[in-house]
């Protein structure tokens, strides 16, 4: 028997061929020692419907108290923690990204609001405009220390006074390590990121600033951030690290002020191939204890689990990218928009779909070669955990789910017609996973790929095959 090798980490390659193996709609999770493997793979969580509205393009949200508010096309809703259908707020114009910021001030907090149609407030249910003569045109709000930083694009940063919505004229910084452009303000670790193209400098409370600005200088980052949207790790809820996409085209994760790359070269590849780098999305969410940080553009997702420093990939059903987006946390709930509609979904590990679509879970082998020569393959066996229909649910998705095997002979470029093989109903396991008859492969090896879109559990450890060498 030759082992079939299915990946920890996926390695898509630049060209199918050169790949050692993918993860699609599944990651990997090491087992203990005496495990039946070093992992196992399972499928990444799915999307239950949370909040729904007559709304689309999703643009951002923020918790305050007991009342979620999110952003769409040209307006904001409001949601309870019951979800449900949303209450209309107020207009909001534009279909940009809209940046949220809440401070402490008692008995109600000031809310902020900054997008490309301007700056605003939001109380009692009232969008109005931050008109304050001394704030120039803002593109990014946040809330760290008692005070908004107003982010300014030629790289001023604005604070506002403690626990308030004012703003003087003279409290203000200017970003000027470098001669670069400003792009997002981030809170993180009890000091001020601010990020610019080609840099980002760190400023703290301490020592005291003698102007009226609260905050010093305290380090430069020699490494900007590529997009508004291309950072994460910050949001409340999460706290597991920072993470961005780096003017080098390339995932770093913020260590002390050292920024350590964490992308693979094929991640790094799709960035750069990517000609308008706002159109990145990164976000987090935490789901069975696995803290995951994702990035979207218009082709593709994929997601870092910063528990075991490893990628995959996701996609949604008929679709190249993850249709979530911009997730946050609310009521003790992961959330994110939907691409696809004007609703509110709910990053679920027990939810095997996306809004009710199939969540296909799929799992490239590395190739199983002896080049130049070819294989003969008369059986190949698979690992999963059998057993795992659920009796209550759908039948026969449910009930008597199975999985898809099929292999690729070209590198990956095409794959055989799948062949299903059951998994078995709840309390009534199968003994294993088993093809016969699977010719001869290539001189590029066989690439195998077990895919699965029933809903149920995915639990993949490994595999092998019956191989006999063929000389020409």
């Amino acid at each position: 028997m030759t082992t079939i090798n299915f990946p920890v980490s996926t390695f898509s390659g630049e060209r199918p061929q050169e790949g050692a193996g993918r993860l699609k709609n599944c990651y990997a999770e090491p087992l203990g020692e005496g495990g039946r493997a070093t992992a196992v793979r399972h499928r990444v969580p799915g999307l239950a419907l949370f909040g729904t509205s007559d709304e689309a393009t999703f643009r951002g949200a923020l918790l305050n108290g007991s009342t979620l508010y999110a952003a769409f096309d040209g307006t904001v809703v409001k949601f309870t923690s019951a979800g449900g259908a949303a209450v209309a707020v107020d207009d909001l114009d534009g279909t940009d990204r809209v940046f949220f910021a809440r401070n402490n001030k008692r008995p109600t907090p000031d809310i902020a609001i900054v997008c490309g149609a301007g700056a605003f407030t939001l109380a009692s249910d009232v969008i109005a405009s931050l008109a304050d003569a001394d704030l120039p045109s803002s593109i990014d709000v946040c809330f760290l220390d008692g005070y908004f930083f107003f982010v300014i694009a030629d790289g001023r940063c604005f604070a506002s006074g403690l626990n308030a919505t004012t703003i003087n004229a003279n409290d203000f910084i200017t970003a000027e390590a470098k001669s670069d452009s400003l792009l997002r303000g981030i809170p993180w670790n009890g000091q001020l990121l601010l990020f610019g193209a080609g840099s980002t400098e760190v400023w703290a409370g301490q020592p005291v600033n003698d102007s009226g600005f609260p905050f010093n200088r305290v380090a430069v980052i020699q490494r900007g951030l590529a997009g508004k949207g291309a950072v994460a790790g910050f949001q409340d809820g999460f706290g597991k690290g920072l993470l961005w996409v780096g003017d080098d085209n390339a995932v770093h994760q913020m260590v002390g002020y050292t920024p350590t790359k964490v992308s693979s070269p094929d991640l790094d590849r799709l960035i750069e191939s990517v000609a308008d780098k706002d159109t990145l999305e990164a976000s987090v969410y935490i789901s069975g204890g696995h803290p995951k940080w994702c990035l979207s553009s218009n082709a593709w997702t994929w997601e870092f689990d910063l528990n075991t420093q490893k990628w995959n990939e996701r996609n949604s059903y008929l679709a190249a990218r993850w249709r979530g987006s911009r997730s946050f946390y609310a009521f003790g709930k992961w959330l994110c928009g939907d691409l696809n509609s004007g609703n509110i979904g709910e990053i679920s590990r027990t939810t095997k779909t996306e809004f009710g679509n199939p969540l296909i879970a799929e799992c490239w082998s590395a190739p199983v070669q002896n080049f130049p020569n070819r294989i003969r393959c008369a059986r190949a066996d698979f690992d999963l955990s059998p057993g795992v229909g659920v009796a209550t649910g759908i039948d026969p998705n449910e009930t008597d789910p199975g999985l898809e095997v099929s292999y690729s002979d070209d590198g990956g470029f095409t794959f055989t017609n799948p062949r299903i093989r059951k998994l078995g109903r709840q309390g009534k396991p199968l003994s294993r996973v088993t093809l016969f008859n699977n010719g001869t492969t290539g001189a590029q090896g066989r690439i195998w790929k077990v895919a699965m879109s029933d809903p149920a559990h995915f639990g993949l450890m490994g595999g092998d095959m019956a191989a006999e060498l063929k000389v020409g």
